[in-house]
């Protein structure tokens, strides 16, 4: 009776995208995939009339009318059912066997609740230096990648974290949803581990190269605020002498930065006081 085999866990992507017509957009994402293992769940979000519909048995459509990244990865995550579920963009190439990667990884550390993996551009060059611990800790995750993020569905939803509408694509705030969402589960004691397999090729563009930009330090400010909330000035400054000192932004240029961070803290400060 004890010996009962366990039932193979379901891989479930789940994919955001927006303005889709036609499933035409993911025979690049799986061009270099020779067994379908898995089922993908398409968030689309689009336009009355516009409505993106769905032939094959694996993959589900799922048609909203909203906006922003963040409400896509959270209705995502609301009608997800695999096991085992994988954050997805509509502009990556899965390497073969990405799959059996992921669920013998989570097989092979049961203990671990979400596993990030390895990215690289489109030529194989990595994405950045993976110097990271097998148990990711809250300052790591910062490295991770959100198409490189698969967790355990059932334990993401126990902990009832979901992805702060504030930040991502589409949102006030342009960057570092997936870092936010991270810490959350990190803080509320879910395991978060590193695998060192390459699963996922994406455009190379990092916030990394273009950390000087206005929208990213917009970003950065706000998310100053939200952790280090009266030091968030003074890790703005840090930050904007980093993007100095590694030739992002010139000296011309560092006033007007500080600037755009200030007007930051102060609106994302105005949306949190007003939901009280």
């Amino acid at each position: 009776m004890g010996n009962a085999k366990k039932k193979d866990e379901k891989l479930e992507i789940l994919l955001s995208t927006k303005d889709q017509t036609n499933l035409e957009f993911l025979t690049p994402i799986f061009s270099k995939i020779s067994t379908i293992n898995f089922t993908v769940l398409v968030i689309n979000q689009t336009q009355k009339g516009q409505e993106l519909t769905s032939n094959l048995n694996h993959v589900k459509i799922i048609n909203t009318y909203t906006k922003g990244l963040s409400v896509s990865r959270n209705l995502a995550l609301k009608h997800a059912t695999g096991d085992i579920c994988l954050l997805a963009d509509d502009d990556i190439k899965y390497v073969d066997g990405f799959s059996d990667i992921i669920l013998n990884a989570f097989k092979n550390n049961p203990n671990f609740d979400v596993l990030t993996f390895m990215m690289s551009d489109f030529k194989g060059n990595l994405s950045k230096v993976y110097n990271i611990p097998k148990q990711h800790n809250y300052k790591t995750l910062v490295k991770a990648n959100s198409v490189t993020i698969a967790f355990k569905r059932q334990q993401i939803l126990d902990t009832k974290v979901t992805f702060d509408i504030n930040f991502g694509l589409g949102s006030t705030f342009e960057i570092a949803e997936e870092f936010i969402w991270l810490r959350s589960l990190y803080k509320s004691k879910l395991l978060i581990g590193f695998v060192p397999k390459l699963i996922v090729q994406h455009p190379f563009e990092s916030t990394g190269r273009f950390g000087g930009k206005d929208k990213i330090v917009r970003a950065r400010a706000a998310l100053f605020y939200k952790y280090s909330k009266q030091f968030a000035h003074l890790k703005l400054m840090r930050y904007l002498y980093l993007m100095l000192k590694t030739q992002q932004i010139q000296l011309k240029d560092v006033l007007k930065k500080y600037r755009i961070g200030s007007a930051a803290i102060q609106q994302y400060k105005t949306m949190l006081n007003s939901k009280h």
